[in-house]
């Protein structure tokens, strides 16, 4: 029976496009909260950056202060992700019991010295492919066939992540749904989750309340609906792990297809 993981979003970054708390750092009661509403996911992802569209780095200080909030509060019984691509912020949440690291930059921000921390732990590591940087990353996403040139920018990253000593069970790829992408090139990566998993690896997807399904102008928090519709195309394309804010729904919905063979 296949097995998808469902990785809930733990933003500690004020500005995410999508569940910012600017208190949530201040306030161990909804920090307490928003822990127990993922409980439930299989992998807690921690971002203390923003990487929307036309974010701007922070400071690997700040990142670290925030991070170190919820290491101080909590207890290690989750399995938790790191989702940056700084090495000292990915160094300081391994060394405090995280077991997996999410990049954005696939490694490639210091000199690869992200590849060697992943190796060295021997956790698995998130390679998303990205054109551009958060802050210019939609002012030009052209490409000859999108999919072939994730493929092949994967097909690189690989290869050196492998000559950095990770073992292929511990490559996992994100095509980078909405990171330098348009409308039609989002949808076409789900589709085409097919061609990602034949590259000989477990794929992630991360679409949840993405502005690419937006409807009729609605926001981030009408958009759970639509994110359960593309989610559970991703599953029946393929996929191994879905990035989600809405973990208990989407274990449903995995769960139902599941009940009715829909996933085999």
């Amino acid at each position: 029976m296949k097995k998808v993981k469902i990785m809930g979003v733990l933003n500690l970054a004020p500005d995410s496009f999508y569940d910012g708390h600017r208190d949530i750092l201040l306030n161990k009661q909804k920090l307490a909260s928003r822990l127990a509403f993922l409980k439930d996911s299989d992998i807690i992802d921690v971002g203390c950056e923003s990487s929307r569209p036309g974010s701007k780095p922070i400071s690997e200080k700040e990142e670290i202060e925030r991070l170190s909030t919820l290491i101080n509060s909590t207890n290690k019984d989750s399995f938790f992700s790191i989702d940056t691509y700084k090495y000292k912020v990915a160094k300081y949440a391994l060394e405090n019991g995280f077991k997996m690291i999410n990049d954005i930059y696939a490694g490639r921000f210091d000199d690869n010295k992200m590849l060697e921390l992943a190796s060295d732990f021997k956790v698995p590591i998130v390679l998303m492919h990205m054109k551009g940087d958060p802050v210019n990353m939609q002012r030009d996403t052209s490409y000859d066939s999108v999919i072939d040139n994730i493929c092949s920018f994967f097909d690189e990253r690989i290869s050196v992540a492998k000559d950095y000593g990770i073992v292929d069970k511990n490559i996992i790829l994100d095509p980078g749904i909405g990171f330098g992408k348009s409308i039609d090139d989002n949808f076409s990566i789900v589709k085409n989750i097919d061609k990602f998993k034949r590259i000989g690896y477990k794929v992630l997807i991360g679409l949840s309340r993405k502005s690419f399904l937006s409807y009729k102008g609605d926001t981030p928090e009408d958009r759970l609906s639509a994110t359960i519709a593309m989610n559970t195309l991703s599953v029946l394309n393929g996929v191994d792990i879905i990035r989600v804010h809405d973990p208990s729904e989407s274990i449903k919905m995995k769960d139902v297809l599941i009940k009715y063979s829909f996933c085999n």
